[in-house]
């Protein structure tokens, strides 16, 4: 169907004015229709939403949505895609209403989703980590048999490997009849995310073998970050020559990938060799080669690059600081961590949790624990790194009773430790010698633990550090007890 002879020219201007987004004109066409009476034509109409959605004004955009008499699945569409490109938790979850009400029987005339429809609830959902609604949403497609459409198919994947199903998300993966780029960065990148490195360099392999013309920055910058560790350092120098090979490395995403995987594998300087070719750095460029050397043990160096870095104009993100401010926390430069601080408070970062967090840990690692509380203080919610960061500081400058004090806040406030947390607070009481409440809080902590059916191979070695910590503190609460009483008998 095509829009009548009377509306094909006010349908076109829409189209032109929607493309570059040019709101002033926009909106007199609006104006002009609405004088006129053609809101009528379910074209315009459904050209208003998309419209207004495309440039942003959701309200406005609503608005024409809500004014359509005979909606059909054109106008549901330019609605749902309109929230769920814009972004943000309350978008995401008005497009899930916004399906539900598409769905219900109360329409006076029932509009059947397209692949469209589904692309942008997936994506909501995907967002939200809702995967129960987003398993609802699925079997609607799979009813509607919607679901061989590969934009959905992808959409439906990325939903599912965000949400850590990696058995469904194969699944939907194996029954596409039609894959693309995104499909495998998607699977690829469901896998490396979830550290399932095998599956990941199996599905990459398959991809070359297959269909080798797939494979783009997308897929390699995906399965770049599945070898970040030192073992795997000989499957990224394979995948860096295949990117290579593809000519993918004068994609900036490529090389900050690969200059990535070669500073958490420790290799660096095959970082710093891909750093320098790299033609087109940004802060994350910056910011892996930094924080590699941070990591690394060479604070000198990232101290170096970041000046180098500032000396180049760029202006640093937080992550770029938060490599600076680890780099800081050897103790000797402690000067230079200020300075970082005071950069951080310049660029409005005083509030980011991740800067917060590092700076509590480097000044507690330098000795300045008044500085280090005084960060901890400035958030108004710290997180649980954050309490372990303040927590360990103490801990780490002999300062126990201090981090008693300040774990039974935590406990006060609701907030509930980890492995880390308890780690520290059973060192606190083993230099205390409170044997009593060691064995109160590692009991709560146990009995917690035994709640979960399923304990991780890594829980249950860090349950057993737990315990060998319990035990110092048996042990030192012991030795006190007896020199004690052998002071006692002199």
């Amino acid at each position: 169907m095509t829009a009548a002879p009377q509306y094909r020219s006010i349908f076109t201007q829409f189209l032109e004015y929607t493309q570059h987004k040019n709101l002033p004109n926009g909106r007199s066409l609006h104006a002009h229709i609405v004088k006129t009476g053609d809101t009528g034509c379910s074209y315009i109409a459904n050209s208003l939403v998309n419209f207004y959605a495309k440039c942003r004004l959701l309200p406005e955009a609503r608005l024409a949505f809500e004014s359509i008499e005979n909606k059909d699945v054109v106008s549901w569409n330019s609605l749902i895609n309109g929230y769920s490109q814009l972004g943000g938790r309350k978008n995401f979850i008005f497009v899930m209403e916004l399906f539900k009400k598409m769905m219900s029987q109360e329409n006076v005339v029932i509009v059947l989703p397209d692949a469209r429809t589904f692309a942008g609830v997936f994506t909501a959902a995907s967002a939200l980590m809702d995967s129960f609604g987003g398993k609802q949403v699925h079997t609607v497609a799979v009813k509607l048999g919607k679901c061989g459409d590969v934009f959905v198919g992808s959409s439906l994947l990325n939903m599912y490997c965000k949400a850590g199903f990696m058995e469904d998300a194969r699944k939907v993966f194996d029954e596409m009849p039609e894959r693309n780029s995104i499909s495998w960065a998607t699977m690829i990148s469901g896998y490396s995310m979830q550290r399932i490195c095998g599956d990941a360099l199996g599905l990459f392999k398959a991809l070359v073998a297959e269909e080798e013309e797939h494979v783009n920055e997308f897929v390699v910058t995906s399965i770049l970050s599945a070898f970040t560790l030192p073992e795997f350092v000989h499957i990224g120098r394979q995948i860096h020559c295949l990117g290579l090979k593809h000519g993918l490395l004068a994609h900036v995403s490529v090389g900050n990938a690969i200059v990535t995987m070669y500073s958490k594998c420790g290799s660096l300087d095959d970082a710093l060799k891909a750093f320098e070719l790299s033609s087109n750095k940004n802060s994350i460029t910056w910011s892996a080669m930094i924080t590699g050397y941070a990591q690394g043990g060479d604070c000198r160096k990232a101290l170096t690059l970041f000046s180098k870095m500032h000396l180049s104009g760029l202006i640093a993100s937080e992550f770029t600081l938060v490599g600076v401010i680890n780099a800081c926390s050897d103790g000797l430069t402690i000067g230079e961590g200020k300075e970082a601080h005071g950069y951080s408070i310049k660029l409005g970062y005083q509030d980011q949790i991740y800067i917060m967090t590092a700076l509590v840990d480097m000044y507690a690692k330098c000795g300045s624990l008044d500085d280090a509380r005084k960060g901890f203080e400035h958030l108004q919610a710290p997180d649980i790194v954050l309490w372990t960061s303040m927590i360990g500081g103490y801990v780490q400058n002999g300062e126990n009773e201090c981090a008693m004090d300040l774990f039974c806040r935590m406990q006060t406030e609701g907030i509930s430790p980890n492995e880390l947390t308890m780690a520290s607070v059973l060192k606190a009481c083993s230099s205390l010698a409170a044997l009593e409440q060691g064995k109160q809080i590692h009991a709560t902590r146990s009995s917690t633990d035994s709640g979960s059916r399923f304990r991780s191979g890594a829980r249950s070695r860090r349950c057993t550090r737990n315990a060998e910590a319990l035990r110092m503190a048996v042990s030192c609460s012991e030795e006190c007890r007896q020199g004690m009483s052998s002071l006692g008998t002199r």
